[in-house]
């Protein structure tokens, strides 16, 4: 069998791989003409970290020992040491480089079927397989296609005929920098919230920091005259240190800024010889941390189905079956968690604020459960 994926992201080179795996030939369309990932992190939980396993596939990593929940003040609200996640998933949490994941999975793909600056824009099913479209009006053909071209998917919009995603209200700036007089212990990582916005920030491997601001703004917003630095400056130098610290340390250039978006979950997922998988299907705000670590899953997921079942439809109505409600709870803890933070009212932030501060250990594992235990089959 042959399988088209379109996308190289992290959610199309780890497909690729899982499709190998189950013994297909697979191609890859990337629309870029480079493999080149933006300057973010990335938190692995130990779902992700179980697939990555499951794919072959090692990144460099640093070991998550402690989340911390603090106002934009600095009064710590909570703090969960993580050594228990280790032990009740087995597989610790880590924090990586978008950049590294990226990178791991490429090479564990090889050169072999990957085509850069080659765009999928459309596809039709026939008897015979699928054909589908690239943007210089070439075609190639198929047994199946695999979209895996993120939020603004060109498969999903063919298969699923929807409009366009759904800005949630905020925008997140990001940026990584040296880790040296930043005062961040390695290994903890830090949400400080305000009054409609956050401040996160974790260690990555090589002494780098990772850090990440959401505000509430108008969508497609630009920078001010002075740039990003001064943005972020206006809106979080009033908050604890290392926060201002952090937005200075990072050259303008290498500030990231993105409107924040996502979309309703959906009952399906594939038709025929079509299925989606990552951001494609299943779009999420990054509150969570779970993005990666989904698309992850679906890969493992979709190998594991066509290994079962050399039909299409019949496996893709297997991984649906494994991964669809699941990969749909993430978005809706996701999002609630993205309006959490929009809060501006004082009395709901106190609120908030205080149901962060009573949230015991056990019940921040419980409400894990159902993403981190390994998936029934």
């Amino acid at each position: 069998m042959k399988a088209i994926v379109a996308g190289a992201g992290i959610a199309g080179l780890a497909t690729a791989i899982g499709l190998r795996q189950a013994g297909l030939d697979v191609e890859i369309f990337e629309r870029s003409p480079v493999l080149r990932e933006i300057g973010a992190g990335l938190m692995i939980w130990p779902n992700g970290a179980r697939s990555l396993q499951a794919l072959g596939v090692e990144v460099n990593s640093l070991a998550v020992r402690r989340l911390s929940v603090c106002t934009w003040r600095g009064r710590r609200l909570n703090d969960y040491p993580l050594d228990s996640i280790a032990a009740r998933y087995g597989l610790p949490p880590s924090f990586v480089h978008r950049a590294d994941l990226q990178s791991a999975l490429a090479a564990g793909l090889g050169a072999r079927g990957l085509n850069l600056g080659a765009e999928v824009t459309g596809f039709r099913n026939n008897a015979a397989g699928v054909e589908v479209t690239l943007r210089d009006g070439t075609s190639v053909t198929g047994d199946l296609l695999v979209g895996a071209d993120g939020l603004r998917s060109s498969v999903r919009r063919q298969l699923l005929a929807e409009g366009e995603p759904i800005y949630l209200g905020s925008t997140i700036w990001r940026g990584v920098v040296d880790a040296s007089d930043m005062g961040l212990e390695a290994g903890t990582g830090v949400n400080w919230i305000g009054r409609g916005a956050e401040f996160l920030a974790f260690h990555l491997p090589d002494h780098r920091i990772y850090w990440a601001g959401v505000t509430r703004e108008p969508r497609g917003e630009r920078a001010g005259p002075g740039g990003h630095k001064d943005d972020l400056a206006r809106r979080f130098d009033r908050w604890v240190q290392p926060v201002p610290r952090l937005i200075a340390a990072t050259d303008e250039s290498a500030i990231l800024r993105n409107d924040m978006f996502d979309r309703k979950p959906v009952h399906r997922w594939s038709a025929e010889r079509v299925t989606l998988v990552g951001d494609a299907a299943h779009p999420m705000t990054p509150n969570a941390g779970q993005g990666a670590c989904q698309a992850l899953e679906d890969a493992v997921a979709l190998r594991d189905s066509l290994r079962r079942s050399s039909e299409a439809a019949d496996a893709f109505a297997l991984y649906e079956r494994q991964r669809l409600r699941r990969a749909n709870r993430v978005v809706a803890m996701s999002r609630q968690a993205t309006r959490a933070v929009q809060f501006e009212n004082p009395l709901l932030c106190a609120v908030r604020d205080n149901v962060a501060y009573r949230v015991a250990e056990r019940a921040f594992l419980w409400t894990l459960d159902g993403i981190l235990a390994p998936p029934r089959q």
